[in-house]
């Protein structure tokens, strides 16, 4: 008895470790709710005009599709250029056969460059350069697809798509569209192995690419939780989670009794002793 008495009696601090971690998990979930229902956090969104698709592989085998929804409203002339290289082609070159020939984790995937495929090859439906459209749109989240430039107005062929926010570029370049589906193929192209200058190791390849039929016109956010559509997505794990969280506060209550009961037994033996 004694013995059960001082393992019970040890177990205390472990309860009170139990009901820090207790709060630290409410507080969490209270953070979240707060969040996705306060009014005060808002995000922009977008109109999708068109879409297209990237089908690339790395080292000569497919990884997946990339569908990208394009804002006619606000780059209409950035939109056209890409378009026009993902399906006729300008003078020749088009999107199909090019390379991503810089890769930077937790940052972005760039390619696009349909001259010398390695970044410094440019041209356009307009002549090699164009002008910037539209940079009040910023880099929020990832998955936002740009042009890439040399400076301000030198807008070409080559883009980049973003895998985190990268406010730094906010106000220099023209984003003109967003990744649909197929982030987990961006992320894939993210995790390639690069040389010291950010070109990857094994070819990463735009095997095809073109239009995708569009039914109608629709909106996008920039949102980068999209909280209140995640708690809708894993409406019965949530669910789950706070059913756990209801039954740890029920144990803990117990070991509390229990830790009381065993205590008074501890101070009858003494007394008795």
């Amino acid at each position: 008895l004694f013995l059960v008495g001082r393992g019970v009696c040890a177990s205390k601090n472990d309860v009170k470790k139990g009901k820090i971690t207790m709060r630290y998990w409410i507080g969490s979930i209270i953070l979240v709710a707060y969040v996705c229902f306060s009014g005060n956090v808002q995000s922009a969104t977008f109109t999708v005009t068109s879409q297209v698709y990237l089908d690339v592989s790395i080292d000569g085998e497919k990884i997946g599709r990339i569908i990208i929804g394009m804002f006619g409203e606000e780059a209409p002339k950035t939109v056209a250029n890409f378009r026009q290289l993902c399906t006729d082609g300008v003078d020749g070159f088009s999107y199909k056969g090019s390379r991503f020939h810089r890769v930077i984790q937790k940052f972005m995937i760039q390619g696009g460059d349909v001259v010398s495929g390695d970044g410094h090859g440019a041209i356009s439906m307009y002549g090699k350069y164009f002008d910037d459209e539209n940079l009040k749109i910023n880099h929020t989240c990832s998955g936002f697809i740009a042009m890439a430039n040399r400076g301000p107005n030198t807008n070409g062929c080559q883009f980049y798509i973003t895998t985190m926010p990268a406010p730094w570029l906010d106000g220099k370049h023209t984003i003109f569209g967003k990744v649909l589906d197929g982030h987990g193929i961006v992320h894939k192209v993210e995790q390639v192995r690069t040389d010291t200058d950010d070109y990857p190791v094994k070819p990463v390849i735009i095997d095809d690419c073109g239009d995708v039929p569009i039914d109608g016109q629709f909106t996008v956010s920039d949102d980068p939780y999209d909280l209140w559509a995640w708690i809708k997505a894993a409406y019965l794990p949530l669910g789950m989670s706070f059913s756990i969280l209801a039954f740890f506060q029920y144990i803990i209550r117990k070991l509390d009794g229990y830790t009381s009961r065993a205590a008074l037994r501890n101070e009858d033996l003494a007394k008795q002793d």
